[in-house]
């Protein structure tokens, strides 16, 4: 299907401040990033119905620019540790696992998650942390952790996020936690997706401004990952039927607003697109809110 049969076949609705996706809107308005009013002109509304066919095609789809159906294979095994990751809890309540960066700015810095981690704190939550691999005890001086991944992964290590999920379902198991939610900001997005498709404990995912299409970054440009290994569609099975969200900015070239969308559709997650200019959370409240609407 090609951009501009599906742009027509869409009902869009353009508010004052923001939009509100319909289901049949996410189609067109992920193909083109940068591109989201397509269909529509300002203050106005197009509409156009669907014949059932188109609707179960684009249902089916989830179209990229592409028709082709999406990576999914079983699961490799998570690879043993020899010991417990060095990790930290706050508050008291049901645990939400937050992953944004190290351990340190993401659970005492709260410029790192825009308040989330405070906001879940008020809100009666546990909020448990490790560092992400090159980051904080992990990290290699010198080298930008997003390079680090890349070289890292280049040099052979193909279990790099593997053995982070691995650590963090070992200190879940410590806990003694039966559930618990993953909350992932930016490149915490793309291990929170991993880790959550490996462990069914996480009950509730929310994804914040996440990464998921590691050969989109920057940094990843020259030295660009295996898809079948590293990229996120092979978790849609495992992930469909959770509780999701995806928050998003409905411009953020850093991480790609319609790589972030076309995978909250193909999930089936909510998705909010946010006005927050660039990459940034712009969190008001809705990540708690979504949180307490779908306990754990």
């Amino acid at each position: 299907m090609r951009l501009a049969f599906l742009s027509k076949q869409c009902e869009c609705t353009v508010l004052k401040r923001g939009w509100r996706l319909n289901l049949f809107q996410i189609p067109s308005a992920v193909i083109s990033p940068g591109k989201h009013y397509a269909a529509c002109k300002a203050n106005a509304t197009a509409r156009c119905r669907a014949p059932p066919f188109l609707i179960f095609l684009v249902l089916l789809t989830a179209c990229v620019g592409s028709s082709s159906p999406p990576l999914v294979q079983r699961l490799p095994a998570l690879p043993p540790i020899d010991k417990l990751p060095v990790y930290k809890v706050i508050g008291s309540g049901p645990i939400v696992v937050v992953l944004a960066m190290d351990m340190q700015r993401t659970l005492y810095d709260s410029a790192t998650t825009e308040t989330i981690v405070p906001k879940l704190l008020n809100a009666g939550y546990s909020v448990m942390s490790l560092d992400l691999p090159c980051h904080g005890a992990d990290a290699e001086p010198g080298v930008p952790p997003l390079d680090c991944w890349a070289r890292r992964i280049a040099a052979g290590n193909k279990d790099l996020f593997l053995n982070f999920c691995a650590q963090l379902s070992a200190a879940l198991n410590e806990l003694g936690a039966p559930n618990a939610a993953i909350v992932g900001i930016s490149r915490g997005g793309y291990a929170a997706i991993t880790c959550a498709a490996y462990n069914g404990h996480f009950r509730d995912l929310a994804l914040e401004i996440p990464v998921t299409d590691l050969n989109y970054l920057t940094e990843f440009k020259a030295l660009r990952v295996d898809e079948k290994r590293f990229g996120t569609d092979q978790y849609l099975r495992s992930l469909s039927g959770r509780a999701s969200m995806v928050r998003i900015g409905k411009d953020d070239t850093r991480v790609g607003t319609a790589l972030a969308a076309a995978f909250a559709h193909r999930v089936g997650a909510a998705l909010q697109l946010t006005d927050a200019v660039g990459h940034r959370i712009a969190e008001d409240g809705s990540t708690i809110e979504w949180l307490q609407a779908h306990p754990f």
